[in-house]
């Protein structure tokens, strides 16, 4: 309480008008705060260091992408159904290379509740390109201990889902 006290009576007293250190300085919103958060690589890479201990499923895709819309709603079974399990899963869906007022319609029909982030720079030099995407859709997983565990490049279905989080989840 008093750290907040003390922040907002600083904050007061910066003067300079609109464009204080502390606005540009500020960290960006937290995954999952808002759908199509827009997210570089250093802010992603912080974003999956912060889900260290729990399995991590990485889909890349976009809204024109004809297999990523016929996977998406496997990807929302998934993730809904490891969170009623309590088991440590986390989808994180980004937008790669897409308009993203088409994504944002794309995610409302499907009704994605997972987190999803934007890459507007995507396959050419965004998050994507540096987790070596070169087509969609593709779905990275990645271990508890943040490595990077495997791919599917190209349309998967529940059952490869599972599989793949089983078996990291227990360890094999």
């Amino acid at each position: 309480m008093v750290v907040l006290v003390a922040s907002l009576a600083l904050a007061g007293c910066g003067g300079g008008g609109p464009e204080t250190p502390a606005a540009t300085t500020a960290p960006p919103p937290p995954l999952g705060a808002q759908p199509l958060l827009a997210r570089t690589q250093p802010q992603f890479q912080a974003d999956l260091a912060g889900l260290r201990g729990r399995v991590v499923v990485v889909n890349f895709w976009a809204s024109w992408c004809g297999p990523c819309r016929e996977e998406m709603p496997a990807l929302e079974e998934a993730s809904q159904a490891y969170a009623k399990a309590g088991k440590p899963v986390t989808v994180i869906g980004v937008d790669a290379s897409d308009v993203r007022s088409e994504a944002a319609k794309f995610l409302a029909e499907v009704g994605v509740t997972y987190p999803t982030v934007y890459d507007q720079a995507g396959l050419r030099g965004g998050v994507a390109t540096s987790w070596t995407v070169t087509g969609l859709p593709q779905t990275w997983f990645v271990a508890r201990d943040g490595s990077r565990a495997g791919r599917i490049a190209g349309r998967l279905t529940v059952d490869d889902l599972r599989s793949r989080v089983d078996e990291l989840l227990t360890g094999s």
